[in-house]
């Protein structure tokens, strides 16, 4: 057994993962064992706890405990067990080439390099790379792709959220308010004019429609977004907390895409409820202040335009951040083993 008393998060995270249905003695074991992340964190004491103390956090009822605390809790042995995965699986490789062998004629006739918002733009680029599609080429065209400001920020967080550390969305999309400024990933403009100093005005073009980019790039179809809810994005997020600590970050990267991401996916259908990532409504005006500034620049400037540049306008669609009770449910599956 555990060589010490656990604290009241663990049990309440263990009480809550046995009622979503049996599991395994080794799977209790490892939670009975963890301790919660953060340096020099205490265990939670228990309500009743006789020992007297100076200093640390007062004693607490377990079931009064917030979804965000247990979802923390979770966070640590999740993390244990990507790790653990990269310790028994061999890295996987890719099997097209990451340097052109020899031009194509889609190549020759589609050369591309496809920037913008990264939470668009990779699902894309994987694919392209994995059908022999490689970007660059002679005289090739840099297309922008990029969306609804609010939707491309809420992608800017959630690219992080599996590739770097990152604030809560509701933390994050304040402090970018207060900043005057999304960052890099969310500056269409920036973006552009970058590219543009490098190959020339004349090939950089602005796709606001991603239903135009197969056309441009000589292609049936290309892939969304991952299928990933607001929540799944918290719960990589708490677990990218951990890893970071633990592992070098292209590590952190891979464990997260390549590991942690597929299981999310598979769970989604399991949890009704799933949210987006949306701008709360007290911060809207100014978002689409700021979407109107990227517009005008854009236009002004001259880039070629493929759809309607309106289109760069807020959408609206979502305006809450993730539910952490959806997040927990997400999490205690993953701890019990599901999928």
């Amino acid at each position: 057994m555990t060589a010490h008393l656990p604290g009241a998060e663990v049990l309440e995270l263990l009480r809550r993962l046995n009622a979503t249905g049996p599991v395994e003695p080794s799977r209790v074991e490892a939670l009975l064992r963890t301790s919660p992340p953060g340096r020099g964190r205490r265990d939670l004491p228990l309500v009743g706890d006789t020992e007297i103390r100076t200093y640390g956090p007062l004693p607490v009822d377990p079931s009064t405990l917030s979804s965000r605390e247990l979802l923390r809790a979770a966070s640590v042995l999740l993390a244990e067990d990507l790790l653990d995965t990269a310790e028994t699986v061999p890295v996987r490789r890719r099997w097209w080439p990451r340097r052109r062998t020899r031009s194509t004629k889609e190549q020759q006739s589609f050369p591309y390099r496809l920037v913008g918002s990264p939470w668009l733009t990779l699902p894309i680029r994987e694919e392209l790379e994995r059908q022999g599609r490689l970007p660059g080429g002679d005289g090739y065209t840099v297309y922008v792709l990029g969306g609804p400001l609010d939707e491309v920020a809420a992608g800017a967080w959630k690219f992080r959220t599996f590739t770097n550390r990152v604030n809560p969305w509701h933390i994050w999309i304040r402090d970018a308010q207060w900043r005057g400024w999304f960052g890099p990933r969310a500056d269409l403009p920036r973006i552009a004019r970058w590219w543009a100093d490098r190959v020339g005005k004349d090939r950089v073009e602005i796709v606001t429609d991603p239903a135009l980019l197969p056309g441009l790039l000589g292609v049936d179809s290309l892939p969304g977004p991952w299928a990933i809810s607001a929540e799944a994005n918290e719960v990589a997020r708490v677990i990218g907390q951990v890893l970071c600590v633990r592992t070098e970050l292209e590590a952190q990267r891979k464990l997260l895409i390549d590991e942690l991401r597929p299981r999310l996916e598979k769970l989604e259908p399991l949890h009704p409820g799933a949210r987006e990532v949306g701008v709360p409504a007290e911060s809207f005006a100014w978002v689409e202040t700021q979407a109107r500034a990227q517009r005008d620049a854009l236009v002004e400037a001259g880039y070629a335009l493929h759809g309607d540049p309106d289109r760069l306008l807020p959408s609206g669609t979502a305006t809450q951040g993730p539910d952490e009770r959806r997040a927990l449910a997400l999490a205690l599956s993953l701890l019990a083993g599901r999928p």
